[in-house]
């Protein structure tokens, strides 16, 4: 055998795409290179997620009316069902594992613990009707515990010009019955059907010529409501230089067909080279909404619009973890090509932001693997404690559930969709989910 006389063992914290993913190349690449690099070519791998279900935002961020998107998470169970990878749901790092029990136990620690955290935006700091679009996403999505929105408005506003901020008008202004037959819970949809709001207004700081959204997202909003440009937006886009590559392009030509302002059952009105400059809020509770325009243009003027709910859609940060250098700038793990320190590594968005979709997270991952395969080729392995994870687990008082209770709650939420012709139907509560998991 070559030198490394036992498994390598690894523990990955977090159990989203970005977790799976590196356990999964980390296996292949393994079992690929290992000859060459003098070691061991086996591994076992734990894969460490706080909350009672895996794969992260494939599960509470992406939006329900966006199907196809969700099936990664097959590709994700294929990969979750190697033998040799192992998950342990309901395990918080910082609270039942510390760093000192990783780098004990573990030939080396990966964290893909994403950047599942809304940006901060200090504007709207602690006024009611002001939060996240994480928060609405996770709403939902079903992630446990998360309250929905203020649904009583007629009019909702959105700062950011992004995906996740297009996602959140459309699904606000979505057709209740379509969204009936996607993966959300019934109680869930039955407030989304009750939401008074029928007017979502966009607000992007840049002008049109630096949008981040694709033509898709344009269509899909044309879909469920009147699309338009105020007359400041529409200014800009008359003498914009059109973007050049082919998918912005298609973008542009979909904002150009946009509608004029008028009356109309839903609406969602776009306006670029816009910020919310002031918060209307008295008692703390937002009444309304102070917009102030970035560039020079006709009908410059701020403007007041009264609103019940605007939703943060600025991006994302990661999490500062106990024992981890943090870098506030980019919200992320600092790290050196995945590298931490010692034993330790990072992958995924916690790694290098919040940017690129799955091809960049399998990438991102290749690079970290081969950082922890060179380090083993040059350093060997040294002792550790190799105590079984569930004897450890129990012998601390910690509750869990595993890879068969994950399936188990995924074969629940196929049945209970299939009387309605749904993939699915998800369980929202956490208490019914860890039942189901089989909670050790």
């Amino acid at each position: 055998m070559a030198r490394g006389g036992r498994p390598w063992r690894v523990a990955v914290v977090g159990g989203g795409p970005a977790g799976i993913y590196a356990s999964d190349i980390l296996l292949k690449r393994l079992a690929e290179k290992s000859e060459g690099l003098g070691i061991c070519g086996e591994a076992e791998i734990d894969v460490f997620e706080k909350n009672p279900a895996p794969y992260g935002l494939v599960r509470y961020g992406v939006a329900p009316d966006h199907p196809a998107i969700k099936l990664i998470s097959k590709a994700l169970d294929k990969a979750l069902s190697s033998r040799k990878i192992n998950l342990f749901c309901n395990i918080c790092y910082g609270k039942d594992l510390h760093l000192e029990d990783l780098c004990r136990r573990y030939d080396a620690a990966v964290f893909a613990t994403g950047a599942g955290r809304d940006r901060k935006w200090e504007l709207g700091e602690g006024v009611e009707g002001v939060c996240g679009a994480g928060r609405v996403a996770g709403w939902y999505n079903a992630f446990p515990g998360m309250p929905a929105p203020p649904l009583s408005t007629p009019v909702a506003t959105v700062v950011g010009g992004g995906n996740t901020a297009l996602d959140v008008a459309r699904v606000l202004l979505q057709d209740p019955y379509s969204l009936s037959l996607t993966d959300m819970p019934q109680d869930t949809w039955r407030e989304l059907a009750g939401s008074q709001i029928r007017e979502v207004h966009v607000f992007i700081r840049r002008g049109p010529e630096s949008h981040k959204f694709s033509a898709q997202q344009i269509r899909q909003l044309k879909a469920c409501s009147r699309l338009v440009l105020d007359r400041f937006s529409r200014s800009l886009l008359g003498v914009a230089k059109p973007p050049s590559s082919p998918g912005s392009k298609a973008a542009w030509e979909e904002l150009e067909s946009a509608g004029e302002d008028g009356p109309a059952p839903k609406k969602c009105c776009l306006h670029f080279a816009s910020s919310i400059s002031s918060l209307s809020a008295p008692a703390g509770r937002l009444e309304g909404v102070w917009v102030q325009r970035n560039i020079e243009g006709p009908s410059k003027e701020a403007f007041f619009l009264e609103t019940g709910l605007c939703v943060s859609a600025i991006g994302w940060e990661a999490e500062k973890l106990p024992g981890l250098p943090f870098d506030p700038a980019r919200g992320t793990i600092t790290n050196e090509k995945g590298r931490v320190s010692g034993k330790v590594y990072v992958t995924g968005w916690a790694k290098r932001g919040c940017e690129g979709l799955i091809g960049s997270t399998k990438s991102d991952a290749a690079e970290t693997v081969e950082g922890i395969l060179s380090d083993w080729a040059q350093k060997g392995q040294e002792a550790i404690d190799c105590t079984p994870t569930e004897e450890f687990l129990k012998g601390r008082g910690i509750s869990f559930s595993k890879k068969s209770g994950w399936f188990a709650l995924e074969r629940y939420e196929e049945g209970l969709g299939r009387p309605d012709g749904k993939a699915r139907a998800k369980v929202g509560a956490s208490s019914e989910m860890r039942r189901i998991s089989g909670l050790e």
